[in-house]
């Protein structure tokens, strides 16, 4: 891909409140500073591109000069010719070594069209027509910057068995992970993409559809069979008499069933939803520990089952 750099026309119009003869300064070099704070990667300023028509970034900008003759303070204006920007300020050489100046430093705010092809750097121009010996120089060493794109994904957040069109703005090289033997990815064209469930009605897994722009990864997390229990949260075991509480943790959306297959188990205070309920029988003393199965359903939004058991030891 080709490289572009955006070029920002520095004009700057010298009025000489002391009348000076032409040709009293010679233009060097139109310097160019990322503002404080910019995100540096590898020497580059890092903009991302979050879909507005522009990306606003500060650049601090000042201009090198050789004395040829008398200092003077100067008029001038900033003028910014890609972006159509206009700043007036005050110009005040300041020596620095021999015969060597710099000007005013100045900061303004350039919206690169987000919508342009990729962009390099940032380089100026400064011009001093009539009065500089040089009247027009480039800057030497622009500003190095990078655009990430960051994709805006549109789709369900869940796949049953029939594909699945996603929509992504701004999308990098775009591909699945996690997804080997479960599910495919076509690229339709237009910013779309057909994902396809093939792992069967049976399997139920989470996967990332995936956008890589500039180094950068975003990943959409797309759920396939539309959801699964993951395990039961509750105690290991305690004294039968008491009550316990278990809790279900999933992923996706379904319905939750419990069952247990011991009768020291009393399930009469509800058996669905993610939140179980039970009480169970008092042990005597001379007894030996029991132990009961507490079994969890859950059935995904798809139609998949996974089912997810806790072993519960009771004490006398």
């Amino acid at each position: 891909m080709k490289k572009i750099t955006i070029i920002i026309i520095l004009l700057f119009s010298f009025s000489n409140l002391c009348f000076p003869q032409a040709a009293d300064i010679n233009l060097a070099d139109i310097e160019l500073f990322p503002s404080a704070g910019s995100e540096i990667e590898n020497g580059r300023v890092v903009l991302y591109n979050t879909g507005q028509p522009f990306i606003p970034y500060k650049v601090l900008a000042r201009v090198k000069l050789q004395r040829l003759g008398p200092i003077y303070q100067y008029k001038g204006s900033l003028f910014y010719q890609y972006y159509a920007i206009t700043d007036e300020f005050l110009y005040n050489p300041v020596a620095i070594g021999n015969n060597t100046l710099y000007g005013s430093m100045v900061e303004k705010i350039v919206n690169i069209p987000s919508n342009a092809p990729k962009l390099d750097s940032i380089r100026a121009q400064a011009s001093a027509p009539g009065i500089a010996m040089t009247p027009t120089v480039y800057s030497r060493k622009g500003i190095q910057i990078k655009i990430v794109d960051i994709p805006n994904f549109i789709g369900p957040y869940t796949i049953c068995s029939e594909p699945v069109t996603y929509t992504i703005e701004r999308p990098g090289t775009i591909t699945l992970a996690n997804a080997a033997g479960v599910a495919t990815l076509t690229s339709l064209g237009n910013n779309q993409w057909k994902i396809t469930n093939i792992g069967g009605a049976g399997v139920a897994k989470i996967i990332k559809l995936r956008s890589t722009s500039n180094g950068r990864t975003y990943d959409k997390d797309i759920i396939v069979g539309g959801g699964y229990a993951t395990s039961i949260q509750g105690p290991s075991s305690g004294h039968g008499g008491e009550m316990f509480e278990f809790t279900m943790e999933y992923i996706g959306q379904g319905t939750i069933k419990w069952k247990s297959n011991s009768t020291l188990v009393d399930m009469s205070f509800g058996d669905t939803g993610p939140t179980l309920l039970i009480g169970t029988t008092q042990l005597l003393h001379n007894q030996t520990n029991k132990q009961v199965l507490i079994e969890g359903i859950f059935t995904s939004s798809c139609g998949v089952v996974t089912q997810i058991n806790k072993t519960l030891t009771l004490n006398p």
